[in-house]
């Protein structure tokens, strides 16, 4: 059971196995204490293998090239970059706010994680045969998602980029009430007298943007059933994307807060975690390499269920 594991996910256990935050944190202490003024001659240093923590990183310089742009971020702290305008205010768990250097930390580590996620991720997903994110709530067993218990849940919901609708030959429902409504808005938006999730599957305009509705016993429609595959997959909506195993190093709350120009940006509050939602047939198989990674990674694992 334990080698077909192994053969199944091979690629994405190697790479939870190999966490880049060690590698980066290594990257910004060399630069931090070290008379370099730019990070690109740290990583142009990094030409022999590297041992941290119980981990090996062969070729460093090539493990670190796909995150080079994010690192860069680092040289704030020596002047040789401005601030980004993206940088958030970040606030601890007690609302209390993060020092400029923590902050940039936690910032610069949440968009690492959300790019070597997303590609673990995608390495996981396909040998995974799972179709559970590609349709709707099911009363019981479903043979076509794998999954196991009666779900809660009346509709899931697929939120859509404008330039993704297109990807969907369905119904669209765009009108002056569904605009003024969401998806969880109460009361429920109404379609012909019937609550809309009790309707065919369709593309619905809200008051937060566009999204695909999938009701019960519902599936993508550009999903293939028989081979459990996306017709779609290479541009997919940027939803379709996100990971079941994804960085919670921050979280973003609903309070806004004014630079020192006036203008105002979105409130983060670190919490350094590493969310695992335990629907997802490859977090169930991997749970302790999950762990490993978050472990490695300096950020507690937790491990949620998504639909119930």
């Amino acid at each position: 059971m334990e080698s077909n594991k192994n053969k199944k996910f091979a690629e994405g256990i190697h790479r939870l196995k190999q966490p880049i935050l060690p590698l980066v944190k290594m990257v910004e202490f060399l630069y931090l204490t070290g008379p370099c003024k730019t990070l690109q001659e740290i990583l142009g240093r990094l030409t022999q293998p590297v041992a941290l923590e119980g981990l090996h990183y062969e070729n460093p310089q090539q493990a670190l090239q796909s995150y080079e742009k994010i690192i860069r971020e680092f040289e704030v702290l020596k002047g040789e970059r401005k601030l980004s305008a993206s940088l958030p205010f970040i606030v601890n768990e007690k609302q209390v706010p993060l020092a400029r250097r923590q902050s940039l930390e936690c910032w610069i580590r949440q968009q690492i994680l959300d790019q070597e996620l997303e590609e673990i991720n995608s390495t996981l997903c396909g040998p995974c045969g799972c179709v559970l994110c590609c349709t709707g709530p099911n009363s019981e067993f479903d043979t076509l998602s794998g999954f196991r218990g009666k779900m809660k849940q009346e509709y899931f919901e697929i939120p859509l980029a404008d330039n993704e609708v297109d990807l969907f030959i369905l119904a669209r429902i765009d009108s002056e009430e569904s605009r003024a409504h969401t998806a969880k808005y109460s009361p429920t938006l109404q379609v012909s007298q019937v609550v809309f999730y009790k309707h065919e599957m369709a593309l619905y305009h809200w008051q937060n943007g566009w999204s695909l509705i999938l009701p019960k016993g519902a599936a993508c429609p550009q999903l293939e059933t028989d081979i459990k595959r996306c017709k779609v997959y290479a541009k997919r909506p940027a939803v379709c994307r996100k990971p079941q195993i994804f960085p919670y190093l921050l979280e973003k709350t609903n309070d806004l807060a004014k630079r020192n120009d006036g203008v105002e940006i979105p409130v983060y509050m670190a919490r350094n975690k590493v969310l695992a939602v335990w629907d997802c047939p490859y977090v169930r198989e991997l749970q302790d390499e999950i762990g490993f990674y978050a472990e490695m990674s300096g950020l507690e694992p937790i491990f949620k269920r998504s639909k119930t």
